[in-house]
């Protein structure tokens, strides 16, 4: 008989760190995921949120998942952090 593994459970990190060079290379600690990765758009799950990393030539050259960090290089044009969405009830009943 065959054993089920379990899918890994995601690593939550619990700090986040986000240094950038000249607007060409960065640096971006307490990543969880890569959710979408392109030439002009980086999106990232970090233990903070949402980070949305837009430019030209965008290449990720390293991405540990064991640690949580992630290093990126290409042109920055904007770096932009998306609010977290609240649920309905919680906008209904300010």
């Amino acid at each position: 008989m065959k054993e089920i593994k379990e899918p890994a459970v995601e690593q939550k990190f619990t700090s986040h760190r986000f240094d950038m060079t000249d607007r060409k290379k960065a640096t971006v600690t307490g990543v969880n995921k890569v959710e979408s990765s392109n030439a002009t758009e980086l999106i990232l799950l970090t233990c903070l949120g949402k980070l949305e990393i837009r430019g030209t030539d965008l290449k990720i050259s390293r991405f540990d998942v064991s640690d949580g960090s992630l290093t990126m290089t290409g042109n920055i044009d904007s770096v932009k952090y998306a609010a977290p969405k609240t649920s309905l009830v919680k906008r209904i009943f300010k």
